[in-house]
């Protein structure tokens, strides 16, 4: 008889409960945030999730554009974040914190962080600066500026609309650590573009050579680079310039080129890095019009031992 009559009033209990739970009014979402507003704009996938967080005139001015044939810039955009959040990105939205999103790719090792460096709500006005920063096999990378994005937002009727937006750089002159990375990664650039140039410059050397021992078969390859630039600018006046006037002095972006060994059939050029801070490698060919390269950046190891480029022989059925 008592457990009849606790089940009973267990019964009723949870009945009670349940009714009273069913007359309770229902809870709203919480208002959206403008930061929130900020992600939906570019990474939302409604149809009006740009629209909507756009003041009436801009509306307004981005409808006359699409319906003067032009591309619609909106569009644009969103196939912009559509694309950022496609599968098989790997990107991360937060919508708390001091990151607001993160984008990775594993197989090149590299991360971009936007960061939220502001979040200044007053009233119905939000201003959200965001800064940007580059990770390459999880070590942060010196960017050449740093780049600040700022948003001005403006809640009305619920909803955050965006007013302004203003780009800016920020160059930290008086960092050290940012001064040194930016300085290194400046000069490794430098070092390749060098490189490359070198390398061509080698090539272009060659082929003047066998250009005019060709017109000229009885005589020697010139072992004179201003030599072989006036020959070459004589036998096609209005043809392109294969070595212009720094090569024809022997020295020419970060390297110094030198030619040995000439004769009526031979011909050698070097190419080595003026300082350390030019160049790593040196370069060289001969008459075979192969170019090799060697690491330790001398003339003597190139010629001697030097490893072929992918350049490869560019002068076909040549001996």
């Amino acid at each position: 008889m008592r457990a009849t009559l606790g089940t009973s009033l267990l019964f009723i209990t949870l009945v009670s409960m349940a009714a009273r739970c069913q007359t309770l009014p229902a809870t709203d979402p919480p208002p959206q945030t403008a930061r929130q507003a900020l992600l939906e704009m570019f990474l939302g996938s409604s149809p009006d999730h740009l629209e909507r967080h756009l003041p009436e005139v801009a509306k307004k001015g981005f409808r006359q554009i699409g319906a003067s044939g032009s591309d619609n810039l909106m569009a644009e955009i969103r196939m912009i974040g559509a694309q950022a959040t496609a599968a098989g990105s790997h990107v991360q939205i937060m919508e708390t914190g001091p990151v607001l999103l993160v984008n990775e790719e594993p197989s090149q090792g590299e991360k971009l962080e936007v960061t939220v460096e502001r979040d200044s709500l007053m009233g119905n006005e939000d201003q959200i600066d965001l800064t940007f920063r580059y990770y390459k096999n999880g070590k942060e990378q010196a960017l050449p500026v740093v780049p600040r994005l700022s948003f001005d937002m403006t809640s009305e009727a619920n909803v955050w609309r965006l007013n302004d937006i203003n780009l800016s750089v920020h160059v930290p002159l008086g960092d050290a650590d940012f001064v040194k990375s930016f300085v290194k990664d400046l000069l490794e650039k430098q070092r390749a573009q060098n490189e490359l140039r070198a390398s061509y410059t080698v090539r272009a050397i060659v082929q003047a050579e066998v250009a005019h021992h060709a017109a000229h078969p009885d005589q020697s390859f010139i072992c004179s680079l201003s030599e072989l630039k006036k020959a070459s600018r004589e036998a096609d006046p209005e043809g392109p310039i294969m070595i212009g006037d720094e090569v024809g002095s022997g020295a020419a972006s970060g390297y110094v080129f030198a030619m040995s060994g000439c004769t009526n059939a031979r011909f050698q050029i070097a190419a080595e890095p003026a300082t350390s801070e030019s160049g790593k490698r040196s370069f060289c060919a001969d008459e075979s019009g192969k170019i090799r390269a060697s690491k330790d950046g001398k003339a003597l190891s190139c010629l001697s031992k030097g490893e072929e480029l992918e350049l490869g022989n560019f002068i076909p059925n040549h001996p």
